[in-house]
């Protein structure tokens, strides 16, 4: 079985008991960097010593590794798969589970905006049963933090960097529904400054710094008050986003 485990975004004890059960038998774990998952082992006191394979290599997806780690799950745990329609069952019995291979990011939940994405689709690809663990995420406690969302919102990650960037803008800002992105620490300024030139003025907005981390803090204003918003430029950023 192929388990997708969150890990803590910033506060170790928002570790789950299940995900230390799964991390104490895991064979393999995929990661994004092996050292980063290794201390976090060592500092949830895992007595296990799997093999961790990193899901990317000089920037590009680790095809050959991640196929090989997940090929000793192959018949052990078998997809029903009809009319190429993906079924999986979950095999919740962990105690009875042989094969146990982790997939993990270096915080938060496998699958957003992280190789995640890739490694769920090869899976399927090869029919290996695989399961997804509730747990640590960063965009859900700023949305709930930010009050801007009630039922309906859109997720978008990362703005595009270059092509397509501004394109992104205007759909932003003619956006019916909530938007969430993330940010990092290095184009934060960047982002700041472009929303004011492309979003309205009324704009509503919540920029969540540092989720569940010492410093974390939540700034919630309109897009006219950002040039006095206090920018720190340090950690990650989850910015809410409501005409």
């Amino acid at each position: 079985m192929l388990y997708i485990v969150p890990t803590p975004i910033g506060n170790l004890d928002d570790i789950t008991v299940r995900a230390k059960k799964v991390f104490e038998k895991a064979k393999i774990v995929l990661c994004e960097d092996g050292k980063i998952t290794a201390k976090l082992f060592q500092l949830l006191e895992i007595q296990n010593k799997p093999h961790f394979v990193n899901v990317v290599r000089n920037n590009v997806f680790n095809t050959s590794g991640v196929t090989k780690a997940l090929e000793n799950l192959i018949g052990t745990n078998t997809d029903t798969n009809l009319n190429n329609t993906i079924h999986i069952f979950a095999n919740l019995s962990l105690e009875n589970d042989e094969q146990v291979v982790a997939m993990v990011s270096d915080a938060g939940t496998p699958g957003i905006s992280d190789p995640g994405y890739e490694t769920i689709a090869l899976a399927q690809k090869l029919a290996v049963q695989y399961t997804v663990l509730p747990g640590a995420t960063a965009f859900v406690p700023s949305a709930v933090v930010s009050n801007l969302i009630s039922k309906e919102f859109i997720f978008w990650g990362f703005l595009p960097l270059k092509k397509g960037r501004q394109t992104a803008w205007k759909e932003l800002n003619n956006s019916q529904l909530p938007v969430i992105m993330y940010e990092s620490v290095h184009r934060i300024a960047k982002w700041i400054e472009e929303a004011q030139v492309y979003l309205s003025p009324s704009t509503q907005i919540c920029i969540s710094q540092e989720i569940s981390k010492k410093h974390e803090n939540h700034w919630i204003g309109t897009t006219s008050e950002l040039s006095i918003y206090p920018l720190v430029e340090k950690g990650e950023f989850v910015i809410t986003v409501r005409n």
